[in-house]
C-alpha cells in the first residue's frame, strides 16, 4: 500500500512538472522571432522586407526576455499591408508560432496610376519582384468606371482566349473599348450591360472570319447593339 501511494505521488509530481514545463515553453514562445517566417512563401515582397516591417513595428523582439503580444493585433497589422488579403497567426500544440498569409489577387493594371487592382477594387502597389499577369486599363479612370472595368477585366482574365487576345481596355464617360493584340481595330462594348454575352458574340465572330479577307478591312467592331456585331470598314 505504501509503495502504491509512493508511485502515485511520483506520478502526480511528474504530471505537475510536465504542466509547469509546458507552460514555461508556451510563455517563452510568446516571443516572435525572425525564424518563425521562414516557411512563408510570398510573391509581392521579399521575406526580409516583411521581417523589417514587423521589427520596426515592435512585433519581432530582439530580446531574451519574454514579450507578450496579441495575435489578433499582429493579424490586423499584416492585413493592413497593401499586398495582403488576410492572415492567420496561431500557436501549435508544440508551442510553435505559425503563419498563414494570403496575398491579394491582381486582375487589372491601372497604367495611369501604376497600381494593380483586385476583383473587389482594392489597390495593390507595384512590386519590385513580381509582375502578375493581368489586363491593362489605359487612361484616367474614376471610381464609377473602375467598377465597370473590374467587371470586364474579370471576364477577360477568366477566359483563356480573351486573356491572350485583348491587349488593353480603355473607357470614356459612356463606352468601354477593347484593343486586341496585333490588330488594327477597336472593339466597342458600349455600356457594361450584358458584357458576358457581348464577349461571347465577339469570340464567335472572330472564330468565323479572322482568316477571311474581310478581317483585314475592319476599322472598328461595335457590340453595343443587342445580338449584333456591327462592322465599320476602313476607308479605301
Amino acid at each position: 500500500m505504501i509503495y502504491k501511494k509512493l508511485a502515485f505521488s511520483i506520478l502526480l509530481l511528474l504530471i505537475v512538472c510536465a504542466i509547469i514545463w509546458a507552460n514555461k515553453v508556451n510563455q517563452n514562445r510568446s516571443i516572435l522571432i525572425s525564424e518563425d517566417f521562414n516557411s512563408l512563401s510570398l510573391k509581392y515582397i521579399e521575406l526580409d522586407s516583411l521581417k523589417r516591417n514587423l521589427k520596426e513595428n515592435k512585433f519581432i523582439k530582439d530580446s531574451l526576455f519574454n514579450q507578450e503580444f496579441s495575435f489578433s493585433e499582429l493579424e490586423r497589422h499584416i492585413n493592413n499591408i497593401d499586398f495582403f488579403d488576410n492572415s492567420n497567426v496561431y500557436k501549435s500544440i508544440d508551442a510553435e508560432i505559425n503563419f498563414q498569409i494570403n496575398e491579394k489577387n491582381a486582375i487589372m493594371l491601372l497604367e495611369d496610376q501604376n497600381k494593380y487592382v483586385d476583383s473587389i477594387g482594392r489597390i495593390i502597389p507595384l512590386s519590385k519582384i513580381y509582375k502578375p499577369e493581368t489586363t491593362r486599363v489605359i487612361g484616367e479612370i474614376d471610381s464609377i468606371n473602375l467598377i465597370k472595368a473590374i467587371k470586364v477585366s474579370t471576364q477577360i482574365v477568366n477566359d483563356e482566349f480573351l486573356f491572350g487576345h485583348i491587349d488593353y481596355i480603355f473607357m470614356d464617360s459612356i463606352n468601354i473599348y477593347l484593343k486586341p493584340v496585333n490588330e488594327n481595330f477597336l472593339i466597342k462594348l458600349g455600356n457594361i450591360s450584358d458584357v458576358s454575352n457581348k464577349l461571347d458574340r465577339y469570340k464567335i465572330f472572330y472564330s468565323a472570319i479572322h482568316q477571311s479577307d474581310l478581317f483585314g478591312e475592319i476599322k472598328n467592331l461595335n457590340l453595343s447593339f443587342e445580338n449584333q456585331v456591327v462592322i465599320e470598314k476602313q476607308k479605301q
